[in-house]
Formats: C-alpha cells, structure tokens, sequence
C-alpha cells in the first residue's frame, strides 16, 4: 500500500485488496458484524482513525474535528463515503458505549464506531501505517497495566484512500476540516454530483498579522466552540471572561481533566450539560492559556468585529 500525500492524489498507484488488507472481523456501533476489507474498504473512499471513548486528551478533540468534515460531506455519508472510528480499547468500548459516544457527538449515518479483538484491531493500526509502538504497558506479572494513561501514546494520524483506486493519503487529526473535505472529493474519481465547497478564493479577507491567541483558538478551540454564535459541541465562549472567575477559567483551560477528577462542580455540571463529551487537555502553557483568553475576549467585544 502507498501511502502519499495530497499533491500526489492524481497519481496511478498500484492497487491493493484482500491479499494485503486484514480481513478481520469487527463489531460497529450498532451490534453489526463487518469483515475490514469486504465490509468496509472494498472499493470505497474511506477515512480511518483509531480512538478510544475514555480518552481525555486528543481523541475528543479528534472526533470533533471529524464532525465537521463530516457535515461538509454528509450528503455523501454513507453512500459513497464512509468514515471508521475503530477504538483501541476493545475491553471497554463495547457497542453500547460505542453507541453513546456516537449520540454524545450527534453523529449519523456513514460514520461508524467499531470494536474487535485486540490482535485483530493492532493489526489493522499496523497495516494501515498508524501502529505507535507502546502504546500498551504491562506490569511485572505480563498482564495489561489496563490505564488510560497506556494508551495515550496512540498514533494520532488518520488515513483517507480510495481501495479501488490504491490512493491512500496519510493526514494528521489536526487538518484543516475543508481540506480534508476536498481530498475525500479528489479521492472519488467518479461523482453523479460534486461536492459544494466553498474555494480558498472566497475566503474572506483577513490581516496579515494573525495574533498567536488567534492561532491556537482556531486550531484548538473552534471545532467545539463559538464566540458568539451559539453553543456547538461546547459552550459559546463570547464574555466567557465575565462569567468566569480568573484563575478558575485559566486552570480549567490548562488542565480540564484535572478539575473533573477532582469533582470540580462547575466542570461538573458543564460535563453533563454537554453530552458528557470531555473538555480535551490540550497541554497548553500558561502563556497559550493567557493568548487564546485575550484572543475570546478581543472577539467578543463588538467593536472588534468593526476592526
């Protein structure tokens, strides 16, 4: 298999299939066996990550990010699309609370969450070029240490390919969802109807000078929240500074996981507000929590938006 990158899109890889795909057998979300290469890959545009539902680090963040490339495709969902969210934690993420975490994100048809045996599911990561070696421990005994923390090494990559054609594309979980989005339509090479995306061309025009608080809240934040346009997968962040005291909002924002394991009611409360989807440690400074804080409150005072 060829993984390439998106300059190489149009290029005539050679075709791999059952000889070279794992055809193992998983369970997704609703109770529904699948075989990985006849099921699920076998002449179809595919995006493939692995998470698992008990991370509090990047897997939440992830799943966000993908939400959004999937409504930029959604009429393609399912049809001649398809995304696999295959969790690394096939002791825990059983197809119930596969399920849960899918109507925690509000997630439709075409993206399926998936399960199996660990061989089966290393595997697969190591198949696909997204094995990361370590990322289970075991103690002095042999057994799985069985922590969280074990897992939290995973690859955080994805891949998109089209199987018919032998095009795969290796991309980080942090891309650009429009860009995504565009490569899943350059992957297709036949389509009754062409993807409506808006061209870089059309984007408004911004200052050259892009403040580092800008940065980190468009390429950490903002697949979660707003400011001032209403609540998403996490609250709208407009005047967040007013309702929050100081050093609470700055701890909650360097370390969430922290807060919710220690019972911290207010974080409490907004966990079951929002779907219990965890707040993501994003292991920012203190001097990314100070820049994105002034970079939410320059945006939500109207006078910016007249800048």
């Amino acid at each position: 298999m060829r993984l390439a990158n998106a300059a190489s899109v149009k290029e005539s890889p050679k075709i791999v299939g059952a000889s070279y795909f794992p055809n193992v057998e998983l369970t997704n979300q609703n109770g529904i066996r699948k075989y990985f290469f006849d099921d699920m890959v076998a002449g179809k545009v595919v995006l493939i990550n692995f998470v698992y539902t008990t991370c509090k680090l990047s897997c939440p963040l992830e799943t966000a990010r993908l939400r959004k490339v999937y409504d930029l495709v959604k009429d393609r969902m399912g049809k001649d699309i398809f995304f696999y969210s295959i969790s690394i934690d096939p002791e825990n993420d059983t197809p119930d609370v596969l399920k849960s975490y899918t109507e925690r994100f509000k997630i439709g048809e075409g993206w399926e969450f998936l399960t199996g045996d660990e061989e089966s599911v290393t595997l697969l990561q190591k198949k696909l070029g997204l094995f990361v070696d370590g990322t289970t421990t075991r103690n002095k005994a042999g057994n799985k240490a069985g922590n969280q923390d074990s897992k939290e090494g995973h690859s955080l990559n994805l891949i998109v390919g089209n199987q018919a054609t032998g095009q795969w594309i290796k991309r980080s979980h942090l891309e650009n969802a429009q860009i995504l989005a565009t490569i899943l339509q350059q992957l297709h090479p036949r389509q009754e109807k062409p993807l409506s995306l808006s061209s870089y061309s059309q984007a408004p025009v911004k200052l050259t000078s892009v403040s580092p608080g800008e940065k980190l809240f468009y390429s950490r934040c903002a697949d979660c929240h707003t400011i001032g346009q209403g609540d998403s997968i996490g609250p709208d962040l407009k005047g967040v500074a007013q309702k929050r005291d100081a050093e609470w909002l700055k701890r909650w924002i360097k370390e969430p996981d922290v807060m919710l394991a220690a019972g911290d009611p207010i974080a409490s409360e907004m966990l079951a507000r929002f779907n219990s989807i965890n707040m993501p440690n994003l292991k920012l400074s203190d001097q990314d929590v100070v820049q994105v804080l002034d970079f939410i409150n320059n945006e939500s005072n109207p006078a910016s938006q007249n800048k």
